[in-house]
């Protein structure tokens, strides 16, 4: 049986200490428990600038470094895999909510997450009905594979 493990990318998505520790974590796991596939969920780093752009045209308050969003997240060219998820918007956006004290508290993405978790499901799934997948030690293939279980070349 191979195994497979899904973490989150080196920069733990957006740098967020918890996501960087997942990714340590589960990268010395997959070492220890033998692995072969482990998928790190990521995002392309243009739709993320997309999204900061559409933040900011909404005003929503943003307190990010700009320059920092150049080295979160990974490049198109690196994503292996990419997976429609629309139809689990509403369950999206529901684990989004229950993140309470990033939605409800001070800290510098809660405004965005408040707007996210409002946002009626279909604009929500809109926005973000993908996930990106980057599969170590594989080489991104010219379009990313649409199926988690299905092995990047």
């Amino acid at each position: 049986m191979r195994r497979r493990l899904i973490s989150y990318d080196a920069n733990g998505g957006y740098g967020h200490r918890d996501h960087v520790k997942v990714h340590e974590v589960g990268k010395r796991a997959a070492e220890l428990a033998g692995v072969h596939r482990v998928l790190e969920a990521t995002m392309p780093r243009d739709v993320v600038a997309r999204l900061v752009k559409l933040v900011r045209l909404l005003r929503i308050p943003f307190r990010y470094d700009a320059d920092a969003l150049r080295t979160a997240y990974s490049s198109r060219a690196a994503i292996t895999h990419t997976i429609d998820v629309r139809r689990f918007a509403g369950q999206k956006q529901a684990a989004l909510a229950a993140h309470r004290s990033e939605v409800s508290g001070t800290g510098r993405l809660a405004p965005v997450m408040r707007a996210l978790v409002r946002l009626p499901a279909p604009v929500f799934g809109w926005l973000f009905g993908r996930e990106w997948f980057v599969e170590a030690r594989a080489t991104a293939p010219p379009k990313a594979c649409a199926d988690i279980f299905q092995p990047a070349p």
